[in-house]
């Protein structure tokens, strides 16, 4: 994440996200803005039932299926990733500027960043071997983490 998107104000980075919910071709409704808002931390991954207990908190009027819906459209145009970082549980991220992905341990549950200049190379090999140019927002690669292979 860049330094000037982790450096704005929260009433600056929910205007930043509005404008991209707007030029997705949506409406920034309170709703969404409430939903988006609950994301406090920059890299900070939220499961569908922590983000419905903080929206809860500020907006007790938005119900579950707004929210469901809500992250899919966030999804699909790109201001968040769905990842399953392990244990069958959606996980929700704002995308900043910067793409990262994360390595997990399966022993220790360990979860170290990914650079998404390591995975352009997976991307370039895709398109060259299949013809199919992916979207790889969110990566998970799971294994042993240094500490666990070492034992």
């Amino acid at each position: 994440m860049s330094a000037s998107t982790s450096a704005r104000s929260p009433d600056q980075r929910s205007d930043h996200l509005a404008q991209r919910l707007r030029a997705g071709g949506y409406k920034a409704t309170k709703p969404r803005k409430a939903i988006l808002s609950v994301f406090e931390l920059p890299g900070e991954h939220l499961g569908a039932d922590e983000i419905l207990d903080r929206v809860a908190k500020i907006a007790p009027d938005v119900n579950r299926a707004t929210v469901y819906r809500s992250l899919e459209v966030f999804r699909n145009i790109g201001i968040i990733s769905e990842t399953d970082l392990g244990g069958g549980i959606r996980e929700y991220e704002i995308i900043e500027q910067s793409r990262h992905h994360h390595l997990v341990c399966h022993r220790c549950r360990t979860i170290i960043d990914l650079d998404d200049e390591l995975v352009m190379p997976l991307k370039a090999a895709i398109l060259e071997r299949y013809g199919f140019a992916p979207s790889i927002d969110h990566l998970a690669v799971f294994g042993l983490c240094a500490a666990c292979s070492r034992r």
